[in-house]
C-alpha cells in the first residue's frame, strides 16, 4: 500500500512539475510590448505603411470595416491579402462600420456574422475584433466573445495584465512625437502592452503661387525632392492655402515645385504642416533602436506571450438572401 501511495505522490507530482514547465513557456512575466493597429481597412496600410514595417523588421494589423472594401480610397481584397502575405495579422471591423452600442442583439450578431464570412471568404484567419469608435457595452462584449478570442476599444490606457480581454486598451496616434514617446518610455518600464491605433496616412504642406485646382484622387508630384503623393483635398483661402495628400513615396520639401498628374495644376510647397508617413517611422526607428527588446507584436502575437488560450472563433455561416 505505502509502495502504491508513493508512485501516486511521483506521478501526481510529475503531472505538476509539468504544468509548471509547460505555464512558464508561455508566459514569462511581464513584458514590454508594442503593438500597431491600423483602422477600417483604408488602402494607405498597403501602400504607405506596409513597406515602413518591413524597413524596420516588423509587422502591424489592419482592421477591416469589409464593405468598405473594394471602394474608392480602400483596400482591395487582393491588398488585404497582401497584407497578411506580408505577415501583418487582418482584424475584423464589422461590415458597416455602426455604433454597435446602437444595435439589437440580432444586428450586432449580423455586423459580426457578414464581416466574417466576407474575410473568409478571401482566404483569412480571423480571431481577434476591432470595436467601430472604440464603442463596446456588455451586450457587445459577450457576443464578440463567441466570436473572436479578443476586442479592441480605445481610452489610452496600457494592458497591464490585460483587465477585460473584450475590451483591450489602446491609444490614439495623435501628431505629438513627444507625447508618445513618452508613453513608449512608459509601457518600456512598467512592463506594459502599448496598443496604438490610427487611420488612413496622410501630410498636409501649404502651398504658395497656386496656379489652377488639384483633382481629388490623383496624382501630386514634387521635385525636386522626388516625393509622390495622392491629392485627398485642396483647402484654399483668401492669398494662402494647404493640400491634404496621401504621402506614397519620399518627403517633400519647402520650396518644391508641386504638379497634378491629371489636372496639370502647379503650386509651391509652403510648410510641412505634418506628415504622418515620417511620423510612424520615427515612432518604430524610437522603439527598435531605443528598446531592442521590446517586442512588436500583432495582437494575436501578444496575446500568445502574455498566455491568452485562443477561444471563441465561432465559424460564420452565410446569412439567407
Amino acid at each position: 500500500m505505502g509502495r502504491f501511495l508513493r508512485i501516486a505522490w511521483l506521478l501526481a507530482a510529475i503531472v505538476l512539475y509539468s504544468a509548471v514547465v509547460d505555464r512558464q513557456a508561455v508566459y514569462a512575466g511581464p513584458q514590454a510590448l508594442f503593438t500597431f493597429v491600423f483602422d477600417d481597412g483604408d488602402d494607405t496600410d498597403y501602400l504607405v505603411a506596409r513597406d515602413l514595417f518591413a524597413e524596420q523588421g516588423v509587422v502591424a494589423c489592419s482592421a477591416i470595416t469589409t464593405d468598405w472594401i473594394n471602394t474608392s480610397g480602400y483596400l482591395s481584397a487582393e491588398q488585404v491579402r497582401g497584407l497578411r502575405d506580408a505577415g501583418w495579422e487582418i482584424l475584423a471591423h464589422t461590415a458597416t462600420h455602426p455604433n454597435l452600442r446602437s444595435l439589437t442583439r440580432a444586428q450586432v450578431e449580423e455586423e459580426f456574422t457578414r464581416s466574417k464570412t466576407a474575410l473568409e471568404g478571401w482566404g483569412l484567419t480571423i480571431r481577434n475584433l476591432v470595436y467601430p469608435y472604440n464603442k463596446s457595452n456588455e451586450m457587445v462584449r459577450e457576443i464578440a466573445s463567441r466570436y473572436y478570442r479578443s476586442a479592441r476599444g480605445g481610452k489610452n490606457e496600457f494592458n497591464n495584465g490585460i483587465r477585460e480581454l473584450y475590451d483591450l486598451r489602446s491609444f490614439s496616434n495623435k501628431r505629438d512625437l513627444v507625447k508618445m514617446k513618452r508613453y513608449i518610455d512608459q509601457a518600456y518600464e512598467e512592463k506594459d502592452w502599448m496598443i496604438i491605433y490610427h487611420h488612413d496616412i496622410t501630410a498636409k504642406t501649404t502651398l504658395t503661387n497656386k496656379n489652377g485646382n488639384f483633382t481629388r484622387g490623383e496624382l501630386v508630384h514634387f521635385s525636386p525632392s522626388g516625393a509622390v503623393g495622392r491629392h485627398v483635398r485642396d483647402n484654399w483661402f483668401l492669398s494662402s492655402g494647404s493640400m491634404h495628400f496621401a504621402p506614397l513615396s519620399k518627403t517633400p520639401q519647402p520650396g518644391d515645385r508641386v504638379e497634378g498628374q491629371s489636372s496639370r495644376t502647379t503650386a509651391r510647397v509652403g510648410r510641412i504642416v505634418f506628415n504622418e508617413r515620417d511620423s510612424i517611422a520615427e515612432l518604430l526607428r524610437y522603439v527598435r533602436t531605443r528598446y531592442p527588446d521590446m517586442r512588436v507584436v500583432t495582437i494575436d502575437q501578444g496575446l500568445d506571450i502574455l498566455g491568452v488560450p485562443v477561444t471563441g472563433g465561432k465559424q460564420a455561416e452565410p446569412l439567407p438572401h
